[in-house]
């Protein structure tokens, strides 16, 4: 969501950020007992730290990661079993933690288990303030926690503490998740649906929902190996808005599976007016966001220290013709406001008009230093509509650095739906006479327009050519013409309402669009016709595999989702 758009229809206020290292990252198991339901047991000692330190069957087998990271509990906790309510689903709702269960000890407990079922909503409020030594893993326990998909006013809701851990992994040692719901765990990528511990799918149950919201002024925490589905917002929304002082610290954001959603894969910082709080060592890595509606990743009021990498992200902007707003067509969204930050071996694909946007963002009092700088390093960048980067000329200081991309896939067809808008003359374009220092140097680009062309004082451009660059090769996507050019699948709409006239959108036979968090290819030209309601004209395809793992054989090894483990 761009700077200053509508941000109204969030339901509710969150928070977020920060992120140290990426110990203990990609660390799924399988097998093992899980432990028995019901209040909470045994000794304070002991308690199972994040270290990684109990490697446990397998850490040895190249491929298959140890077990143990959370090491083994001791004191366990699991939330009760609602009663169920007649035509709903039953929920989980739990606004002060502390209040609602005075004879836990929240300062030692290790596991809090949500006992498997399908929920309504869940709401945990008022988590306790841990260390990143002594964390709180929550968990799932005796099979799956499946949320969402009945309208409710939320869907998943964290409000509040530190040093907690959000998990769906299996792990036998440390005992988190369940066994029959391992989701990616061992490299089982592909065709991995429904198949995780925490699975948030709304459905598209109601406008303006997210699927998981963390906010009330949490900070030190860590997202693993979530399946979020089907919102018709955001994905993951992170942030407390409204507080300048609730800087998100030390996040870790990774091994998520965020697809087919309305608006944004992951939405953290607040883009409303100052002021509003900072992100400092935010760490975002080995995630897929895929079929995203808008911007497939937005971070915004970056910090020091914060680090995305090893991503596949897109293809976004699918809701190009039809989001909540106008300009809302991007795939990242990058707002700084002090510190280093960087943004490296990310496979970014599909965007309507801008690959990056990258905002520099002054607040007043931030720590600015002379020696801040802004990095998009060793990027592959493929498929757009219109552009490739636009960096705002917003004078903070920091150098920005964009060196050894690649970037393809150009096809200007962002006429369709902003008839005035010109076609592009570069890929990477400067707000005029900005005064941030740019170092641009080793980027490649295939396609029409050269890398750069208009210079600035500010602005450092070496050895960036147009030269062939090859595609990505996945080991299964989505497969056919998609994979050949991302901006082939749409959301499907009967008007372009973001168009001045709010044409109707006609489909030629042979359009991919996705409909409901499905896939659907046209077999034959029509207009308005619903595609789950018209198998004359659509024929619904099977799930996507969704493996975006390089394979073998594929150039630009080393970028995008990484197995086995580093």
């Amino acid at each position: 969501m761009r700077q200053g758009a509508r941000i109204g229809i969030l339901l509710v206020a969150m928070a977020a950020c920060g992120g140290d290292g990426d110990d203990g990252e990609s660390t799924a198991g399988a097998g093992g007992a899980t432990p028995g339901a019901g209040g909470a047991s045994g000794s304070t000692s002991g308690a199972g730290a994040a270290g990684g330190s109990s490697p446990g069957a397998g850490g040895s087998t190249p491929g298959v990661p140890a077990y143990g990271r959370f090491g083994q509990p001791t004191t366990t906790f699991t939330l009760p079993e609602p009663a169920p309510r007649e035509g709903k689903l039953p929920e989980i709702a739990y606004p002060d933690l502390a209040g609602s269960f005075p004879e836990v000890d929240w300062s030692a407990l290790d596991r809090l288990y949500i006992p498997a079922g399908r929920y309504r909503s869940i709401l945990l409020g008022g988590l306790p303030e841990r260390s990143a030594e002594r964390p709180l893993v929550i968990t799932n326990l005796g099979g799956q926690v499946k949320v969402g998909g009945d309208a409710a006013n939320h869907v998943f809701v964290i409000k509040g503490g530190k040093g907690w851990i959000l998990t769906g992994r299996h792990d036998p040692v440390s005992k988190t998740g369940d066994e029959g719901f391992r989701g990616h765990a061992e490299g089982a990528f592909a065709h991995g649906q429904g198949t995780y511990g925490i699975f948030i799918d709304d459905a598209f149950s109601k406008e303006g929902l997210s699927g998981l919201a963390i906010g009330g002024g949490a900070s030190d925490f860590e997202l693993d190996t979530l399946e979020v589905a089907r919102a018709e917002f955001a994905g993951i929304v992170a942030k407390t808005d409204d507080d300048g002082k609730a800087t998100m610290r030390n996040v870790k954001i990774h091994d998520l599976y965020v697809h087919d959603v309305g608006s944004e894969g992951i939405y953290f910082g607040s883009t409303q007016a100052q002021p509003q709080h900072a992100f400092e060592r935010l760490k975002v890595y080995d995630n897929r966001f895929l079929r995203t509606g808008t911007e497939a990743l937005q971070v915004g009021q970056l910090g020091s220290d914060c680090e995305i990498h090893h991503n596949v992200i897109g293809p976004g902007a699918v809701r190009w013709r039809s989001a909540f707003d106008h300009y809302q067509d991007g795939n990242v969204q990058f707002g700084q406001r002090y510190g280093s930050s960087s943004f490296h071996h990310n496979i970014v694909i599909g965007t309507g008009d801008l690959f990056v946007e990258l905002f520099p963002t002054r607040v007043d009092g931030d720590p600015r230093s002379p020696s801040d700088t802004v990095s998009f390093t060793d990027n592959y960048f493929a498929d757009t509509s219109l552009s490739g980067v636009y960096t705002h000329a917003v004078d903070t200081g920091a150098t920005i650095r964009f060196e050894r991309n690649v970037f393809l896939g150009f096809h200007f067809t962002y006429g369709e739906v902003y008839p005035d808008a010109d076609e592009p003359v570069q890929v990477f374009a400067v707000g005029s006479n900005a005064p941030n220092p740019h170092i641009l140097k080793g980027n490649r680009v295939d396609g029409p327009y050269p890398f750069i062309k208009w210079l600035f004082d500010s602005v450092q451009a070496e050895d960036n050519p147009t030269v062939a660059v090859e595609r990505v090769r996945f080991r299964d996507f989505m497969g056919g013409g998609l994979d050949e050019d991302y901006r082939r699948l749409e959301w499907w709409t009967d008007r372009a309402t973001l168009s001045p006239d709010e044409r109707a959108v006609t489909y030629p036979k042979g359009a991919h669009v996705l409909h409901q968090g499905a896939l659907y290819e046209a077999l034959a030209e029509s207009q308005g016709k619903q595609p789950n309601q018209h198998p004359d004209v659509w024929r619904a395809l099977p799930a996507p595999a969704d493996d975006v793992r390089l394979s073998a054989d594929s150039p630009h090894q080393g970028l995008g989702v990484r197995w086995p483990p580093p």
